[in-house]
């Protein structure tokens, strides 16, 4: 049984924080269709776009080594519900609001993103010790299948009903939260909120300390590298392409089917990451990743009919593998502040693939959007010379 195998899916917290990412990334991803709907309806421009975009992103970004820094004190309880909440709320408004309002709405939805991650990364992380590896892709894996679902649902009922049609996803969404606030609690104060296999002997009357051993700490600039890197490609693609497909004249449903597309093919390169990391290693993935993604992501736009489907199935996996392990290496990096190191690595993600992809937006005002898509592929060999820079023993 596949339970058997992975025992972390019979945990209930692991479950909340799963199906709540799922529905976490369904509204972050379908975003940008209803971005990509008002840029069209205000007359925004690609920078501003990618302003607009990159003041969510920022919201969500920065603030996640705050709210991983509150996990690692009070639990993660209040806010995976809180964060899920304030998701439903601010993207229900977004759907029933005028275009301006809208926009605004969307933007600051990011925080409940923000306050999400941290925390739900450290509870998926601690149910199992032996396949930590694997349950935290699976857990990204679900919020990577939500990042399909939204632009595909989202696709179908604004070509149907238009905006208000949008408010069916934050509702689905409280069913995030009700798990979450049955599923979810926090430790016991007196409780440390690290397993004990990552916990170092405690010394009566310390407190742990922030601090980076030297090997560790030399992993941080090409972790830099690979994750700025790789996450300006993917956020690139993820806030861009559903523009360039409507302004090409497509419809949201096929914009969506082609948005849904990458993100699935993110969600199985995760899992398939993580069970590779698992048997071999960290640096092995983020290589093999970078080298395969080159060609799909380069060729994706111009390619014709079905084989853009394929490509960006390839891309999107590509993409994806190395995710749950430049967390984990993160957290290698903070072991006794588990959740600020989750906080720490997804806020990068997010900041920089945004800023990333707000300085391709003014690029693609000069020379065209499709070129400038098709140019990220050359980001890539960045990530792989990051890898070849990194230790080949971890830990």
């Amino acid at each position: 049984m596949v339970t058997a195998r992975a025992p972390y899916l019979r945990e209930r917290p692991f479950l909340a924080v799963s199906i709540t990412h799922f529905f976490v990334d369904v509204l972050n991803s379908s975003r940008t269709l209803l971005v990509a709907l008002l840029a069209v309806s205000i007359g925004l421009t690609n920078a501003q776009v990618g302003i607009a975009l990159l003041l969510y992103n920022v919201g969500n970004a920065l603030s996640q080594p705050l709210f991983g820094w509150l996990a690692d004190r009070i639990g993660p309880r209040w806010l995976v519900i809180g964060g899920v909440g304030w998701m439903i709320g601010f993207f229900g408004m977004a759907a029933l609001t005028p275009d301006w309002p809208a926009l605004v709405a969307l933007t600051l939805a990011g925080l409940g993103s923000g306050a999400f991650h941290p925390p739900g990364t450290m509870v998926a992380g601690q149910v199992s010790q032996q396949q930590r590896t694997q349950a935290t892709a699976v857990f990204f894996m679900m919020g990577q299948l939500g990042l399909f679902a939204g632009p595909v649902l989202a696709g179908l009922l604004l070509e149907r009903f238009d905006r208000p049609g949008y408010l069916v996803l934050p509702a689905l969404a409280l069913i995030a939260f009700v798990s979450g606030w049955q599923w979810l609690a926090n430790p016991p104060r007196s409780a440390p909120l690290l397993t004990a296999a990552d916990a170092a002997p405690p010394v009566r009357g310390a407190r742990p300390r922030l601090t980076l051993s030297a090997p560790l700490a030399r992993r941080a600039g090409p972790l830099i590298m690979i994750i700025l890197s790789i996450s300006s490609v993917s956020i690139t693609a993820i806030n861009f392409a559903p523009k360039l497909f409507t302004e090409l004249g497509y419809g949201p449903q096929y914009v969506g089917l082609l948005s849904g597309l990458f993100m699935a093919g993110s969600a199985v390169g995760g899992v398939v990451g993580g069970a590779l990391a698992d048997r071999f290693n960290g640096r092995f993935v983020i290589l093999l990743a970078t080298l395969a993604g080159i060609l799909p992501i380069y060729f994706y736009i111009p390619a014709p009919g079905a084989a853009r489907l394929t490509l960006l199935l390839l891309a999107g996996f590509s993409v994806g593998m190395p995710h749950s392990v430049l967390v984990l290496m993160v957290q290698s990096l903070l072991p006794n502040r588990r959740a600020l190191a989750s906080g720490l690595a997804l806020g990068f993600m997010f900041f920089s693939g945004s800023v990333g992809s707000y300085a391709l937006g003014l690029v693609a005002d000069a020379v065209g959007l499709a070129p400038t898509l098709q140019a990220t592929a050359f980001l890539l060999p960045v990530a792989t010379l990051g890898a070849l820079l990194l230790p080949r023993r971890e830990g």
